[in-house]
């Protein structure tokens, strides 16, 4: 007997759903319940392009940021690229490099250290950028709330244009121009641009004024797009669209190195090998060595450097892996004595300043509550928050301002940094905030914490081909769109083994009368039960194609399961076997 993990929340049937062309009823079903009522409206959607983009001048500080960049080229001056040390920051470094190098400048790239820095601008590392002689500093994914540091930069000769997407504060920095969409004077129709997406929105603009192009910028910025969470609609969906495309045919030595070691068919990557494999080891790279290391491989154009540093970059990601396994096993003890639904906030001054925002997110997965989790560098405490759809975190930090040295963040994610002496002050406060705190507005549904959201509840016979062809379509997936989650029913299980180098996954051979379905459940634990082979199991997951020993195979990746007594799906079969009830074939 399995009992189920989670609490399934399945969608009401939907009976006479609107037929789209080129998909069956399953999808159909999907479709109308994402809110698509006719063709125009989903081919718009799915086709997002170039033609999906705004005007770029109705962004705040646009083009005054254009005007200031085109001087600093014509008069020969210096530009530096400030960036974060997340992929995000990083992707967004790396298409200014390409944008300017068109344009026949090699701007300086500066990344803060992690560990010596923090987050954002500092007044040493502009002092120093000012000594090497730079006239004009672009910052990425950053900046928006360094008002003290943006006015120091000005006192010592240097130019600042702010780009950045995070919630600005209650004073803007008196720089050059400030580009945020989030700006309350800013009136661009799309809000949800990441720091690379913005930085692709920039300099193309930059190039289409002296009539150029580059290849591959849409398929750098895709990375930050992606690694950053941004909602697959809207200029984010078409950055990742072209950027996939990009990415497909390009030639950068770099990005092939990359791709041949994070993509599961690099010819054809796909946002899955955006998420789960390139962005993780762009990530590693700002987590626990030197971001230049994977800057670098983004722009590389150089066969034999591209293939060093690659691999010089999958042993710091492999590392990177290792530790946080260890960081998190230790932060889910800390955790065990805390219980309940709040905030939670906990504190290893041994783990990688790196990691904690990784640790954090794994929490939330596994407890659906918010979660900070801060180690001690140096002489302050730094952060990271990550929290479920019903609790805000910029706002949360903002709550807590009182007691933080810095904070910075937006809707689902965040970090700060508290002196020690602050630290209990914040732990009680942030402790305190209620949930939800505050709703949030983001257009993210604010599903109950710790329920599994079923989009369609499929017989199984309904498992084939031509709908996992269907599924791929909508692709890609992200917040705002996420992959269709699938109820499968009418399957038995004809075998079950642990598999993985610590028996860590579970994988599944699922009967369908004669056929043989295959299914993969991961991270389920060393421990957990295994069902008895030959029972009736309801399947919770996404059905994709991959490739096994050469030949290509359906598997579903299965999120949760449970046997046909336990399984909440139990209701509805009864209700479907009644008289006079219909039964429907995908709801």
């Amino acid at each position: 007997m399995i009992a189920p993990r989670l609490d399934w929340l399945l969608p009401e049937p939907f009976l006479d759903p609107p037929a789209f062309e080129g998909f069956g009823r399953p999808v159909a079903t999907l479709l109308a319940r994402r809110g698509f009522r006719d063709d125009p409206g989903l081919r718009a959607f799915l086709e997002a392009g170039a033609g999906a983009f705004h005007d770029l001048s109705r962004m705040a500080d646009a083009e005054r940021a254009l005007d200031r960049i085109d001087a600093a080229i014509a008069a020969g001056q210096t530009i530096a690229i400030w960036g974060d040390y997340d992929a995000d920051g990083m992707s967004a470094i790396a298409v200014w490099v390409l944008a300017l190098r068109a344009l026949g400048v090699e701007p300086v790239r500066h990344v803060p250290s992690r560990i010596a820095d923090g987050y954002g601008l500092s007044a040493a590392g502009l002092d120093d950028l000012r000594r090497r002689g730079v006239d004009l500093v672009i910052t990425c994914d950053c900046g928006v709330g360094n008002v003290a540091e943006v006015a120091h930069a000005t006192s010592i000769g240097l130019d600042v244009i702010v780009t950045d997407h995070h919630l600005p504060g209650p004073m803007l920095p008196a720089a050059v121009a400030v580009v945020d969409p989030h700006r309350i004077d800013c009136r661009y129709p799309d809000p949800d641009l990441t720091g690379a997406g913005l930085a692709f929105k920039l300099a193309a603009a930059l190039l289409a004024r002296r009539g150029q192009s580059v290849a591959d910028l849409a398929a750098v910025a895709s990375i930050g797009t992606v690694s950053d969470l941004a909602p697959m609609t809207g200029e984010s969906r078409a950055i990742v669209r072209m950027g996939l495309a990009e990415l497909a045919v390009t030639e950068r030595a770099g990005l092939r190195a990359l791709l041949a070691r994070a993509a599961e068919h690099p010819d054809a990557p796909t946002g899955r090998d955006l998420g789960f494999g390139i962005a993780p080891r762009i990530n590693a790279a700002g987590r626990i060595a030197e971001a230049e290391l994977a800057i670098s491989l983004l722009v590389e154009e150089d066969l034999a450097a591209a293939e060093r540093i690659a691999d010089e970059l999958e042993a710091v990601h492999h590392r990177r892996r290792e530790m946080t396994t260890a960081a998190v096993e230790e932060a889910r003890a800390l955790a065990a004595a805390s219980p309940g639904e709040g905030p939670l906030v906990i504190r290893g001054d041994g783990w990688a300043p790196g990691l904690i925002g990784l640790v954090a997110s794994r929490l939330v997965d596994t407890l659906g509550r918010p979660v900070a989790v801060a180690a001690l560098v140096g002489t302050e405490v730094r952060g990271s928050v990550r929290a479920p759809v019903d609790f805000h975190v910029a706002a949360a930090l903002e709550a807590t301002a009182a007691h933080l040295a810095k904070r910075g963040g937006h809707a689902g994610a965040g970090g700060f940094s508290v002196l020690p002496e602050a630290w209990e002050a914040f732990v009680a406060a942030f402790s305190a905030l209620p949930r939800p705190w505050p709703v949030r507005d983001d257009g993210v549904p604010a599903v109950p914490p710790g329920r599994l959201v079923v989009d369609l509840v499929l017989p199984a016979a309904h498992l084939g081909w031509d709908l996992a062809e269907e599924l791929e379509r909508l692709a890609p997936y992200g917040p705002g769109h996420v992959e269709p989650m699938l109820a499968v029913t009418g399957l038995r299980l004809a075998e079950a083994r642990r598999v993985g180098s610590s028996e860590q996954h579970l994988a599944l051979r699922m009967r369908r009368g004669l056929e043989v379905i295959d299914a993969i459940a991961f991270g389920v634990g060393a421990d957990a039960p295994l069902p008895e082979v030959g029972e009736a199991v309801d399947l919770v997951g996404t059905l994709e194609r991959d490739t096994f020993q050469g030949l290509p195979r359906l598997r579903i990746r299965v999120l949760d399961y449970a046997d046909g007594a336990a399984s909440p799906l139990r209701a509805r079969r009864l209700a479907a076997a009644g008289p006079g009830v219909p039964v429907v074939a995908a709801t």
